[in-house]
């Protein structure tokens, strides 16, 4: 009878001439919707499903353009060292780094155009970041500005302590070209391992934070918002409590916009409140 029927425990059997009416077409596409896993499936991620925090975003889009950045200055490196290492094989004895090496304005250019179009990638990325995506004026605009903090790392930060081991290198040679020689390898291979990847990191980091200031509307009110994934030092916590800031004003410490000081992670964003 009718309480058997409904007490039954078996699989319910789908009676296919009944599918083809709208309302049992409908009832059996929402079942199947709604339905569980099957066995070996897993449950959709919901962190895939939420939108990625302004510090995600920011390393999402910055990752690609300092592995590209990285090979691009290993080359330019391993390029300068094999032009170092012939003028050390030839037969005039090398005394100062000016025998090797052009001076630091030709020199940084060098760097600086090895460099410049992933930065300016980063920049953009910052200035989307606030709402501005015209990337063909952007790339004009940012120009002007936007970089300069990061040419300033690659400069102090990357290419003048290079200057520095290299002369001191050839000074402690004392015109033996082959004693030279080897101190140079060491010194390039250093540069090469390590201190590519940290000033990258930081120079990349300036480019979008001046891409971020760049693209927001003169007066909007900043926070300076520190990457809960990080710890930060004091001078930037100073900066966080000081409450929303207008947008080319400084913030305690003197700075406008984030980051403050190499290594430094957080970033200056539109105040919500």
């Amino acid at each position: 009878d009718a309480a058997d029927a409904s007490d039954a425990t078996g699989p319910v059997e789908v009676v296919e001439e009944n599918t083809d009416s709208p309302g049992a077409a409908t009832a059996v596409a929402s079942a199947l919707a709604t339905a569980a896993p099957a066995e070996g499936e897993s449950e959709p991620d919901v962190a895939e499903q939420r939108e990625a925090t302004p510090f995600e975003q920011r390393d999402a889009d910055l990752t690609p353009l300092i592995t590209a950045s990285a090979r691009k200055l290993k080359r330019v490196l391993a390029d300068e060292q094999n032009g170092v290492l012939d003028q050390l094989r030839g037969k005039q004895t090398v005394n100062e780094l000016a025998d090797v090496i052009p001076e630091a304005d030709e020199h940084g250019a060098t760097y600086r155009d090895a460099l410049d179009d992933e930065l300016l990638d980063a920049a953009v990325a910052g200035a989307a970041e606030v709402g501005k995506n015209d990337t063909k004026t952007l790339r004009t605009t940012l120009r002007k500005g936007a970089l300069d903090a990061a040419h300033a790392i690659v400069r102090d930060d990357l290419l003048q302590p290079l200057r520095d081991r290299l002369e001191r290198a050839i000074s402690d040679g004392a015109g033996d070209n082959d004693d030279i020689t080897k101190r140079v390898r060491a010194v390039y291979r250093e540069w090469k391992t390590q201190h590519i990847d940290d000033q990258l990191d930081d120079a990349f980091r300036f480019a979008y934070g001046g891409g971020l200031a760049a693209g927001v509307k003169p007066g909007t009110d900043l926070v300076w918002t520190i990457d809960p994934a990080e710890t930060t030092c004091p001078d930037c916590e100073d900066n966080s409590l000081s409450g929303a800031v207008p947008s080319g004003q400084p913030f305690p410490t003197g700075h406008t916009m984030a980051p403050a000081h190499a290594g430094c992670r957080c970033l200056t964003l539109p105040s919500t409140d």
